[in-house]
């Protein structure tokens, strides 16, 4: 399978943002209107995601879309197993 790093970008970013304002992946899908199941996948780096979603998930956190896909400090490193 075919690594992307855009994935991995969305994975980590969705993490930190839901750890740093304390809420569940349950939080984030009720105040998304999408299924907890996927949340866990994006931040598992399993999903693609469409951009209007990715709009909603930034709005439940408040940040901004873009915040979300941008490469952070601890880039994954192509060909990982997982984001860091």
């Amino acid at each position: 399978m075919t690594r992307n790093i855009e994935r991995d970008y969305l994975a980590i970013n969705l993490r930190r943002a839901r750890h740093a304002r304390g809420l569940t992946q349950d939080d984030i899908a009720t105040m998304s209107g999408v299924n907890r199941a996927y949340v866990s996948d994006l931040e598992r780096g399993r999903r693609n995601i469409g951009i209007d979603c990715i709009g909603r998930i930034a709005a439940a956190l408040d940040v901004s879309a873009a915040s979300l896909l941008l490469p952070t400090e601890k880039s994954p490193t192509p060909g990982s197993d997982r984001p860091v």
